[in-house]
């Protein structure tokens, strides 16, 4: 990303980023597709080139640099102008995070045309690259379809890789647990709360899922964070608590807990720990 910066910051005209950008979609293409034929044991099929120059939403590469653009100043015209933008650090974080993932986008599609075209394969599994956020954390070894793609943020850098079952999977060492992840420090965003408690027991995966659904709500006298994971009534939780209004996310049991044996009994009451 270093060489986007610098063209960013040297005001480079809008067609030399996008050549630039589509080089390195290229370069990430060849990489994947030659990742997976390799283990297939053939020559890659895939054309890289197909690859560049297109978004992930199958648009030239220039319109999502463009849209980002817009968001800081109407029409950008070329080369771009001097101080365009309002928060350089600001600005150039979307940039990067945009380009990241359309580059990541392209190896992952080729890796994913290899998949199809090996008669053998018909799934892959979902891998994880450590550090890696606490949604992708819960996600990884899920094993898809070669024809389905896996949801992903901007800036997932999961990798696919061609398995026939979830044991298949495991016994290549392509399986990371949440809890794995988590001991060796590797999950980048959970919230104190939520650290705090997987290291009094919780489950990591029911706190990682209650981060969904977040809202606002009063309870006991106190504005505090509610969840609508695991709240609808065919829920194990709420089948377990019919009467209950709400389910307190991890933020506001220890903000209202009195102590720490208060509030293990909390995150078992609200579905953190096994009762």
């Amino acid at each position: 990303m270093l060489a986007i910066r610098r063209l960013f910051e040297r005001h480079r005209p809008l067609p030399e980023i996008v050549a630039t950008v589509s080089a390195y979609q290229a370069a990430s293409a060849t990489t994947g597709s030659q990742a997976i034929a390799e283990a297939a044991g053939a020559p890659p099929v895939t054309i890289p080139k197909v690859f560049a120059g297109v978004s992930s939403h199958g648009f030239p590469v220039a319109e999502p640099i463009i849209a980002t653009i817009d968001r800081y100043i109407p029409a950008p015209v070329e080369p771009l102008p001097d101080a365009w933008w309002g928060d350089a650090l600001e600005f150039m974080a979307d940039i990067e995070a945009l380009i990241e993932s359309e580059i990541q986008d392209a190896g992952r599609s080729a890796s994913q045309v290899e998949i199809v075209n090996a008669p053998d394969w018909q799934n892959y599994v979902r891998v994880l690259v450590l550090p890696s956020c606490k949604r992708c954390t819960v996600l990884a070894g899920r094993i898809y379809r070669d024809l389905e793609a896996f949801k992903r943020h901007p800036q997932c850098d999961c990798q696919m890789w061609p398995v026939q079952d979830w044991e298949q999977a495991h016994d290549a060492g392509l399986i990371s647990s949440p809890q794995e992840a988590f001991d060796k420090g590797a999950i980048r965003d959970l919230t104190i709360a939520e650290t705090q408690a997987i290291n009094d027991g919780a489950d990591i995966t029911k706190v990682i899922n209650s981060s969904r659904g977040i809202y606002t709500a009063d309870v006991f006298g106190h504005r505090v964070k509610a969840t609508t994971e695991s709240t609808t009534k065919r829920a194990a939780w709420r089948r377990a608590n019919p009467t209950r209004l709400v389910r307190l996310r991890p933020e506001a049991i220890y903000r209202i807990a009195r102590d720490h044996e208060d509030a293990i009994r909390l995150l078992r009451l609200y579905g953190y720990l096994t009762p």
